[in-house]
């Protein structure tokens, strides 16, 4: 479910859409090997668009700012081969 938080930034609080998920839902699978992840990300979409859409948006933009998220990127490869597998 999409929140709106604060976050502290060095420039002060900012409000920033969150998308959160409550462990406690029957829903919840717990971790997942990125693997998994990467094979439902490449398939999913819904009303906030593609999975793998998503991923690359937050991706490309965390860097854009200066950051860069290892694991979120290893994600991105991962679920990028699928896609080129996928798409052969």
């Amino acid at each position: 479910m999409p929140r709106w938080i604060r976050i502290d930034t060095d420039k002060g609080p900012l409000t920033a859409l969150a998308f959160v998920m409550n462990r406690n839902s029957p829903v919840h699978t717990g971790r997942l090997a990125p693997e998994s992840v990467a094979d439902m990300l490449a398939s999913a979409c819904g009303h906030w668009g593609s999975g793998a859409d998503n991923l690359f948006n937050t991706v490309t933009h965390l860097e854009a700012r200066g950051i860069r998220d290892s694991h979120l990127w290893r994600l991105q490869h991962l679920v990028a081969e699928r896609l080129t597998r996928d798409g052969d």
